[in-house]
């Protein structure tokens, strides 16, 4: 399964126990196949890189090298129009999700989760996402 993971989810995925722990699980697995571009990759970097989470720069690159890189496609992806108002750097992972078929965008951000109806892509949560990986 091909998805976009919006950076609150990789972020949950890698530093937190939870739900979103289990998308990095079943990305080792190769259950899911994350896509990511490289304006996603430089925001991935700068969230970790937040005080509250009393990372390192070298526990940060670490991430970036070791759990991402390895695991992730990189892929070049024009800037198509604006889709989040409130907040336009969400529209990177918009176009991301857009790249690519059968691509779902995963998000608990709530700009983007407030408008999934409205945008041309899926638009999954982390139990969403799940669910549909485990067939339930």
């Amino acid at each position: 399964m091909k998805v976009v993971l919006d950076t609150n989810i990789i972020v949950s995925s890698l530093l937190f126990r939870g739900p979103a722990s289990a998308i990095h699980r079943f990305i080792l697995e190769g259950s899911i196949l994350p896509l990511v571009s490289r304006p996603i990759l430089e925001e991935y970097r700068r969230v970790l890189g937040y005080q509250k989470f009393r990372l390192q720069p070298e526990d940060v690159e670490y991430l970036i090298h070791s759990e991402i890189l390895p695991w992730f496609r990189i892929l070049e992806v024009p800037a198509g129009p604006t889709w989040i108002r409130e907040d336009p750097s969400d529209d990177h992972f918009v176009d991301l999700a857009l790249a690519e078929e059968n691509t779902f965008l995963v998000s608990g951000d709530r700009h983007i989760l407030d408008r999934r109806a409205t945008l041309p892509c899926t638009v999954l949560t982390v139990v969403e996402c799940l669910g549909k990986i485990q067939g339930l």
